[in-house]
């Protein structure tokens, strides 16, 4: 998922935050764990009754690696990216840790859409160094983040009286 807010008159900074689609909301993810646990604990009462002793045992196994591993997907899906564009800076922040910030001086970045794997990989290349960003994004919204970031570079590298000419037509 892609959402850019509009520069503001007093900063001019773009901001453009990335985030990965989630098929379900939280609730909607208690709710399937919830109903597959449910689901487990019956077989494994069935299976009970029917003389299989250790089933319940191994059904509360599987319950706790599916909670958690549903647990894990939501972290996972927390994640996000955001880039900030200012006439000085480029800046990449990821979350939730966002000691991994990256900061590139904005005349000299290109965005490249590079074949990699099943997937193409967006990067943001500058002085020889390759930063991955939107791993986590499909390849149409990788594509739109591509052609957005270009064209906002391209706005910025314009001298002033170009800009102020495209800007104010």
């Amino acid at each position: 998922m892609i959402s850019i807010d509009t520069p503001s008159l007093s900063s001019g900074a773009q901001v453009m935050w990335l985030r990965p689609n989630r098929a379900l909301s939280l609730r909607g993810l208690r709710w399937a764990a919830g109903l597959l646990a449910g689901y487990i604990m019956l077989v494994a009462l069935v299976s009970s009754v029917a003389g299989n002793a250790y089933a319940p045992f191994f059904a509360l196994v599987d319950v706790t690696v599916v909670v958690l591993a549903f647990a894990a997907v939501w972290r996972a899906g927390e994640r996000a990216e955001r880039i900030t564009l200012t006439d000085d800076a480029l800046e990449i922040a990821r979350f939730p840790a966002a000691r991994d910030s990256v900061r590139l001086q904005p005349y000299w970045v290109r965005v490249r859409l590079q074949p990699g794997g099943a997937h193409p990989r967006l990067t943001l290349v500058s002085h020889g160094h390759a930063l991955e960003i939107g791993a986590f994004l499909g390849d149409e919204e990788r594509q739109a983040v591509c052609k957005q970031l270009e064209a906002s570079l391209a706005r910025l590298r314009l001298p002033d009286h170009q800009q102020d000419q495209r800007t104010n037509p």
